[in-house]
């Protein structure tokens, strides 16, 4: 049987680029991807990338010319629900193909010297005399695969192969999401029709929860709408949002639909030899859904967890810890305080409260910056607490608003807080989870 010190399941950026960053560092990494290569990233065209984040990453950086690379934008507006009062940020944005980009990230991995094993699905675990993971029964081309693993990493997005096949108690969480649990997204491919229409960056409206952004096309553009429920709801609400958002004439060239996660990552993302990310974790922005990004910011912390467990030849979860304690701590904290503070937002405020948060400037630029990571100072958030005063006074916010506003910060607070406090080992774990889902439960979800 051949034996591997890593196996990832799944070839699509997360398992690509951990496959690389564990390939330099001496591992023998194998990856099972079910599709064939050409298919690999094909679900969605567009994908987007701070500029920033390549440098963090350490990921390739496709200039214009390079197949992977789209268009760059750096004008992000967050629009108010007529348009009226948009506020601009400055973020430069690179807008990369889906497929050519995984493409490139699974050269640099086979350059790294890991192996891919494209159209091989993966089937189930083997597991030792201990009952712990020790390999995984995969099919390629009709052909049955015994392969042992030190670690199994399950990278396979929604699917989530891994995980879910997991035994019960085995120390990750195995249930499936629910329909409540993901963001229906639906993209529309257009053409613009006015070149005055011609997009120099992207607007988003939070009440629609709608965009629209450049695409490869220079006369074109994508307009999104993500909601959760269902797609017949997405497409609900993008059609209330045509009524009154002036979106510029177009030609419809495409429709691409897909769903993400949309809830918390899962408490524990490792067990003995066993380690989940990506999409098959829900590791997702709480903001808009997008993981690419935010999943390489846990593959990388978790790489240097991975490494020292495989040369001190202990993988068990113990070993593998801190992989939790790395992430749940930052960016895992972040996450959970912009879903609580999304969450009551957005269900509370009706569309002339909405409206009227804009027109007067309550929402600044620096509560925006809050959407992309930026720390907010604290005058800002002083100077949108007396904002809210003197729209109750005004009559134009309900106190009942405020009041759910209010709560959600509290919510944010200390949901972030306690990701702060994650246990440094596993003693606690349980009542962390308790206490977690406690929180979550009066956050709820978007409506």
């Amino acid at each position: 049987m051949q034996s591997y010190d890593l196996i990832i399941l799944g070839a699509g950026t997360s398992g690509a680029y951990l496959a690389k960053r564990m390939a330099r560092r001496g591992h023998k990494v194998l990856v099972l991807e079910r599709l064939p290569r050409d298919k690999v990233g094909t679900k969605y065209d567009i994908f987007h990338i701070e500029r920033r984040e390549f440098d963090r990453l350490e990921i390739p950086r496709p200039t214009e010319g390079d197949p992977a690379w789209a268009f760059e934008f750096e004008k992000n507006y967050n629009a108010d629900p007529l348009t009226k009062f948009p506020k601009c940020q400055l973020n430069p944005i690179v807008g990369l193909h889906m497929h050519e980009y995984t493409l490139l990230l699974i050269e640099e991995a086979e350059a790294a010297g890991a192996v891919f094993k494209f159209g091989c699905a993966f089937e189930d675990f083997l597991f030792d005399d201990k009952g712990k993971i020790c390999g995984v029964k995969a099919k390629q081309r009709g052909r049955e695969l015994t392969l042992g693993a030190r670690i199994v990493a399950d990278c396979s997005g929604m699917a989530a192969v891994g995980r879910l096949k997991l035994p019960d108690g085995y120390g990750v969480e195995n249930t499936p999401l629910t329909d409540e649990d993901m963001f229906y997204v639906i993209l529309r491919y257009v053409t613009l029709k006015d070149p005055k229409d011609y997009l120099e960056g992207s607007t988003f409206w939070a009440y629609y929860k709608t965009w629209i952004a450049p695409c490869a096309d220079p006369h074109g553009a994508i307009i999104g709408i993500g909601a959760c429920h269902s797609f017949e709801y997405a497409e609900q609400i993008y059609a209330e949002m045509e009524q009154v958002v002036p979106l510029p004439d177009y030609d419809l060239v495409r429709v691409e639909r897909g769903r993400t996660p949309y809830t918390r990552n899962v408490h524990s993302m490792v067990a003995d030899n066993f380690f989940v990310s990506g999409d098959a974790g829900n590791l997702t922005k709480s903001v808009n859904g997008e993981g690419v990004t935010s999943a390489m910011v846990q593959l990388k912390m978790a790489t240097e967890v991975l490494d020292r467990a495989l040369k001190l030849g202990d993988t068990s979860r113990k070993a593998l810890w801190d992989v939790n304690r790395y992430y749940n701590t930052t960016q895992g904290a972040e996450f959970a305080m912009l879903r609580a503070l999304l969450v009551g937002v957005v269900n509370a405020a009706g569309f002339d409260e909405f409206q009227y948060v804009f027109e007067s400037g309550i929402i600044s630029d620096e509560l925006l910056g809050a959407l992309s990571g930026m720390p907010v100072p604290p005058e800002a958030i002083l100077g949108a607490a007396k904002g809210f005063v003197a729209g109750i006074a005004k009559k134009k916010l309900r106190p009942a608003t405020i009041k759910a506003a209010a709560l959600a910060f509290k919510n944010a607070v200390e949901i972030s807080n306690h990701y702060k406090r994650f246990p440094a080992t596993e003693d606690g774990f349980d009542a962390w989870c308790k206490k977690a889902d406690e929180i979550y439960e009066r956050i709820g979800k978007i409506k």
